[in-house]
């Protein structure tokens, strides 16, 4: 059985870097130090309740997420990334066409 510290500290990390945080991102989204999420992320600190409702929220994910042993909420975040980079990507295409068709003019 996964202890609860490594289980957390595994989620919080792999959702942080599916959204492309640093530890200091995070941080700063969370209202904490970059070392807090540091030592969270090895298992050497556990945060209180409203810690991690903070990290959660900063991750765009809900709270128990942050305790699951399953992919799905994992995979369910990547298809969400991967649905913004799309529109992104429609959306920097819309300009350049847009730019090429007010030249034309």
């Amino acid at each position: 059985m996964t202890d609860i510290r490594e289980l957390l500290a595994k989620n919080i990390k792999e959702y942080r870097k599916l959204r492309g945080f640093s530890q200091e991102n995070l941080a700063e989204k969370a209202g904490t130090s970059t070392t807090h999420i540091g030592m969270i992320e090895i298992g050497k600190k556990f945060p209180s309740t409203q810690m991690l409702v903070k990290i959660a929220g900063a991750l765009g994910i809900d709270t128990p997420e942050l305790f699951s042993t399953g992919k799905a909420c994992i995979v369910q975040v990547q298809n969400v990334s991967l649905q913004k980079l799309y529109q992104d990507i429609l959306g920097d295409f819309e300009g350049i066409v847009a730019k090429r068709i007010a030249d034309l003019d």
